[in-house]
């Protein structure tokens, strides 16, 4: 069936300014046409520019855009979001389900339902699995490794490799400290490609529900990250540090190990965190200090 601007709208729960068309896909705003949807954040001139001079089927905007267009268009107070959520709708390909044959799941695995697992995985003989996991080829799970349900785990990255953790003999040589402990990843986390979470030395490294880790994150052993934390590409989370809830993190950031980082706290890009930072607190730069109250 063919989807509409208004299908769309009724899905959002929204008002539809303008003429019912048929919308064939999502598209970015520098390359729209006549039958696309795509997103406005905010306004300004030159992306009313755009809009009316590449006319796209249906625009999902603020209330000032809405105003001044005279494309066809649903206000909303997040346009970004209402776009992800038309996109998982109406255009989104659910992943296949199956394990790929060069897998190799090892005996006493668990797995639940619905999983997907690329080519080339390894699965340990102590790993659990969630229903609806999407595990991507070259992924790495060994050890005593709990993931939870509707996870994604993408390509080549390694959950549960043993951290790097030495402690010198007598004779001064390094000596490796066995990491025994376990990791639990909970629902709904989202694991980049190449990255790797180390398992605790004898305790856990926890990932807690509804995380996101970027591409090329290093989690250290027993770390714990809470709730709905973003962590960006080339972070390095050191080991036994403690991150709270719905924090973000930018990009190649470094927290120290035994950091503790409160809720909902902004950590600027190329940070270097060496002290702990209380609930609600933008930090950035070299070592971290904070810049201002988050709620400000």
């Amino acid at each position: 069936m063919p989807i509409t601007s208004s299908d769309i709208a009724s899905f959002l729960g929204k008002h539809l300014n303008g003429t019912p068309v048929s919308i064939d896909k999502p598209a970015d705003l520098n390359e729209c046409g006549a039958s696309d949807i795509v997103w406005v954040k905010r306004f300004s001139p030159e992306r009313l520019s755009i809009l009316e001079s590449r006319r796209p089927g249906l625009v999902i905007c603020d209330a000032e855009s809405s105003q001044n267009t005279s494309v066809s268009n649903i206000i909303s107070n997040n346009p970004r979001l209402d776009f992800i959520r038309v996109v998982n709708r109406f255009f989104s390909t659910p992943p296949k389900i199956r394990i790929h044959p060069t897998a190799i799941i090892e005996e006493g695995a668990i797995l639940g339902c619905n999983i997907s697992i690329g080519a080339y995985c390894r699965i340990g003989s102590q790993v659990s699995v969630g229903d609806n996991c999407v595990i991507h080829s070259g992924v790495a799970i060994e050890g005593k490794v709990y993931l939870g349900r509707q996870c994604v785990i993408k390509a080549n990255s390694v959950i549960g490799g043993e951290g790097f953790g030495f402690e010198y003999d007598e004779d001064g040589n390094p000596i490796h400290f066995p990491h025994i402990g376990r990791i639990e990843i909970g629902d709904n986390v989202w694991i980049g490609a190449c990255s790797t979470v180390e398992i605790g030395a004898l305790g856990a490294t926890v990932i807690c529900d509804g995380c996101k880790i970027d591409d090329l994150v290093q989690v250290g052993h027993n770390v714990i990250v809470g709730k709905n934390t973003l962590i960006m590409a080339n972070t390095i989370i050191c080991g036994g540090a403690i991150i709270g809830e719905k924090c973000w993190i930018a990009p190649n950031s470094v927290v120290k190990e035994k950091i503790r980082v409160g809720n909902s706290v902004t950590i600027g890009l190329g940070s270097v965190v060496i002290r702990n930072i209380e609930d609600g607190i933008v930090v950035a730069g070299v070592p971290a200090v904070p810049l201002k109250p988050k709620n400000k």
